[in-house]
């Protein structure tokens, strides 16, 4: 008698339990912060200094100590983002006075040598932490292309190519916000970057590995 009596209560309490359940299921979230729950955003600035490589390094061999990163970030509650990427790098080279064969005749003079890339990329990130965590590493790949200026000067004259070529730039980096959900924060940055650009005294590609560092803010 007492093991059919237990049996009825553990089935009458049974549905009770699962609609308490269901009730409270919608609401189970309710605490989560919102950077973990909906589509929010970042914006970021930073200042970096370019290291040339490949074909690049062969037109200027200098560090470029004059660049400006500028990201932009769709957030999901996923841990990956979908951005837009600018900014401005500029290299320069000045070599001392020499005989050069230029437009099928020699001459003597200094040679300067430019070099200014504006890019325009998609980026794709995957983070290793919540949206609305206080220490963010993340990884990212990115690809568009790039406005490209190529100047040599020889003297008062110039070689120049004004072109938007092709280009892609793998990234890792980390966001720290000093505390769960802040708004402000910095950022570093380590990019890869190779601009399909080839004329003149750059050949093949302009590769460079930018090292940056900036300010982060978030919102929703």
């Amino acid at each position: 008698m007492k093991r059919f009596l237990l049996l009825a209560l553990l089935a009458g309490a049974l549905p009770y339990s699962t609609k308490a359940q269901y009730v409270n299921e919608p609401y189970s979230n309710v605490l989560e912060s919102t950077y973990n729950r909906y589509v929010t955003f970042n914006f970021s600035a930073r200042y970096g200094v370019a290291l040339p490589m490949g074909g690049q390094k062969t037109y200027i061999d200098k560090v470029s100590a004059t660049n400006l990163a500028l990201d932009g970030e769709w957030l999901f509650p996923q841990r990956f983002s979908i951005g837009l990427k600018s900014g401005y790098q500029y290299s320069q080279m000045r070599l001392p006075r020499q005989a050069i064969n230029y437009d099928d005749q020699t001459i003597s003079a200094v040679q300067t040598r430019t070099l200014t890339v504006i890019p325009a990329m998609a980026s794709l990130s995957y983070y290793f932490a919540e949206n609305a965590g206080a220490i963010r590493p993340y990884v990212q790949i990115a690809g568009g292309g790039a406005f490209v200026n190529y100047i040599n000067y020889f003297g008062t004259l110039a070689d120049q190519s004004r072109v938007f070529r092709g280009a892609i730039a793998p990234a890792v980096g980390l966001k720290f916000y000093g505390q769960r959900e802040n708004k402000f924060g910095a950022e570093i940055q380590a990019q890869y970057q190779n601009v399909f650009f080839d004329y003149g005294q750059l050949s093949g590609s302009a590769p460079s590995l930018m090292l940056s560092a900036g300010l982060i803010y978030r919102w929703y």
